[in-house]
């Protein structure tokens, strides 16, 4: 059965990827806890804004990255005795070093951080199959109904789209996902999401989480800010519904990090890569 990284997942990945970059490989983060860039960071971000701004068009090339997985064994992990083959790590490694390249950013010229990438891609990889098993073992499935239902809610999020025939042919066009492939992802995203409210019960956000994070966001936008603030900041009602989606990814996404290491400690992972 061809295995597939649920939507938070891809997410993640497109996040380690960047994290790489930015990291040189030393594993460390560079920005603090709160995720302001620091002082230097800020002036490397402006330097590198003016050198752009400085060349010319027709010299701001996208980088076309000289991808070679020759080396990549298969499979190029084991999970509890289930292989994730090669074609799928091909797949979304390449989907990665791709996304990278489309802002300007070639891994494929450094060793050390290509090989962060593939390690990182192949453990995350064997992760979401810790999971994926972990709902075949409870008989969790999900209907027809429920991921139609997904997909329109996906079709209303995407300026791109007006229509589901639409969403299906852009992501077609820019991931190279079919209608069956994009259906199959969904499909172990909500039985994932399932096992995870199964676990940890339904996610709830109260109005005083939301309104919390709303004025530290306030705060921080008014610190980078300060007198260059040419509007008022928006109110809590206008900006409500994102704080309250952000706030229950956030939560899924813990929850998910913890089912995940509980499931680890008692599986049997082999990374190839």
């Amino acid at each position: 059965m061809k295995r597939a990284i649920v939507m938070s997942g891809l997410a993640f990945l497109l996040s380690i990827g960047l994290a790489a970059c930015n990291d040189g490989g030393d594993g460390e983060e560079k920005h603090p806890d709160n995720g302001d860039p620091t002082d230097e960071e800020e002036g490397e971000e402006a330097g590198e804004e003016e050198a752009s701004e400085a060349l010319p068009e027709d010299e701001m090339e996208m980088p076309e990255p000289d991808i070679d997985l020759s080396d990549v064994p298969d499979p190029v992990a084991e999970v509890n005795g289930e292989n994730i083959d090669r074609d799928e790590f091909e797949e979304m490694y390449t989907m990665q070093v791709e996304q990278m390249a489309a802002q300007m950013m070639d891994i494929t010229e450094d060793e050390e951080q290509d090989q962060q990438i593939r390690e990182e891609i192949a453990n995350e990889m064997a992760r979401q199959e810790l999971l994926v098993q972990a709902a075949e073992e409870r008989d969790i499935e999900v209907s027809e109904d429920e991921v139609e239902e997904t997909i329109e809610e996906l079709v209303e999020q995407d300026p791109m789209a007006e229509s589901t025939e639409e969403f299906y042919e852009n992501m077609e066009e820019q991931q190279g996902f079919s209608e069956e492939y994009i259906q199959d992802i969904l499909v172990e995203d909500l039985r994932v999401e399932q096992l995870l409210e199964d676990e940890f019960g339904e996610v709830e956000v109260s109005d005083e989480d939301v309104e919390e994070m709303y004025e530290e966001q306030i705060a921080m936008m008014e610190e980078q800010m300060g007198d260059e603030m040419e509007e008022d900041p928006p109110e809590l009602s206008e900006i409500e519904d994102q704080l309250r989606a952000e706030a229950e990814q956030m939560e899924m996404q813990e929850n998910r990090e913890e089912l995940t290491n509980e499931l680890e400690e008692e599986a049997s992972i082999e990374i190839h890569v």
